[in-house]
């Protein structure tokens, strides 16, 4: 009888795997329908629509191949012992708090403001946003060409609709998202709402690949800006570990250009 039980017990955590994991992937941005809004060279801009389901903002990231072996290059280029301590130094938010007042330089204000817990929330990554930063690396290893991107998220929330407004270039920073903005002020009008702006950032060999999560003086700049013309929620930058999530009603207090 024990042996029953045990058997359907285990049975049910695999069919309820395999639903999770169907469930993923019918709301991947592989599969979802996807809007060009312009093209040029390596330069693309578009936007993904999906339907806004819980497993968005949920932590099981399915099928991000890419992701995957980015992370798996520098584990194997570092060596476990640095991999996991660069991870760790930008995931904590314990740093002491009057690290802040003795630190001149604006960018390092910023990432102490995020370290030391004042302002922010570290999290790991979230199925949405390892699914964009997936796409980018697919184009550019963001390991041996590392790349940034710009990523709307806006929802209509009659509707339940997400749509992710992309934007990205073969190059180092990403191409400026004029045509997005114009999409955005349309939808805007008709009642969608710009719930987050996504970006990576990543660092060189010398710092150990890991991005820093903090917004640079001009990212802090760019927020204040996408929050007066938008009303942009909340700014978001990924390291492909994890994520800091930051408030509007906190952008000015970074320091900015």
């Amino acid at each position: 009888m024990n042996k029953l039980i045990t058997t359907i017990i285990i049975l049910s955590l695999i069919l309820l795997g395999c639903k999770d994991a169907k469930h993923h992937e019918s709301n991947s941005i592989e599969k979802a329908k996807k809007v060009l809004l312009k093209k040029d060279g390596y330069e693309e801009f578009f936007y993904w629509e999906l339907a806004d389901e819980k497993s968005l903002w949920e932590f099981e990231l399915g099928d991000v191949k890419a992701l995957n072996q980015y992370q798996d290059s520098l584990k194997l280029e570092l060596g476990n012992k640095i991999y996991e301590s660069a991870i760790k130094k930008e995931s904590i938010q314990n740093l002491e708090k009057s690290l802040i007042e003795k630190e001149e330089n604006g960018d390092r204000i910023n990432a102490l403001l995020v370290h030391t817990g004042s302002i922010g929330k570290i999290r790991k990554i979230n199925y949405l946003e390892s699914q964009i930063l997936n796409y980018q690396i697919k184009r550019f290893s963001m390991f041996s060409q590392p790349t940034e991107f710009h990523g709307f998220i806006a929802k209509n929330e009659e509707e339940g609709i997400i749509r992710v407004y992309f934007g990205s270039s073969n190059t180092e920073w990403p191409p400026k998202p004029a045509v997005i903005f114009e999409k955005l002020e349309i939808e805007i009008s008709r009642g969608w709402k710009l719930k987050g702006h996504l970006h990576n950032h990543y660092c060189k060999k010398d710092k150990n690949y890991v991005g820093i999560l903090a917004p640079s003086l001009a990212d802090a700049q760019y927020y204040k800006m996408l929050k007066e013309r938008f009303n942009l929620e909340e700014a978001l930058i990924t390291n492909g570990f994890n994520t800091v999530a930051i408030e509007n009603k906190d952008f000015t207090k970074f320091e900015s250009h």
